[in-house]
């Protein structure tokens, strides 16, 4: 196998970096939340524990933005998704609901999945353009599922 050495400092890393996952229900999100909170967690660990990955092991760091999440909180989050890669705070996964479409302009955000077809084309365009909107950058990334063999 090989080894994969990650630094954070590399060119354009920050903007991949955050991936933002789309969902069309609560219940869609929560399936995924708990794959991030236990298979990702534990595989990552398992890679690192027999030398795959040649970084200091760190946690995966995970945020919501949904209506479970209170209205104080959602500045916060959102503030969160401007840390750059580098500090040990930057947010690696956000999964989200349509609460995504509108207010969210993070311009470091490049890396987008959608689960299942938005209910409406516009609202597609709205959760879709939240990411690649630093062109320099390079362009945003977003890969579409609309039919999963695999519930979540």
């Amino acid at each position: 196998m090989q080894t994969i050495n990650l630094k954070n400092n590399e060119p354009g890393i920050d903007y991949y970096w955050t991936l933002i996952g789309y969902f069309n229900s609560i219940r869609e999100l929560g399936g995924a939340a708990s794959l991030v909170y236990g298979d990702i967690r534990e595989r990552l660990s398992q890679i690192h524990s027999r030398d795959l990955i040649v970084s200091p092991a760190r946690r995966i760091h995970y945020e919501e933005l949904t209506s479970r999440i209170s209205n104080e909180k959602i500045p916060l989050i959102l503030k969160k998704l401007e840390i750059q890669s580098g500090n040990p705070e930057a947010i690696d996964i956000c999964l989200a609901t349509n609460m995504i479409a509108t207010g969210v302009d993070v311009s470091r955000l490049g890396l987008m999945f959608i689960h299942g077809q938005p209910k409406t084309t516009a609202e597609y365009i709205q959760a879709s353009s939240r990411v690649g909107r630093a062109v320099p950058s390079g362009p945003g990334f977003i890969v579409t599922l609309y039919l999963s063999l695999i519930h979540i």
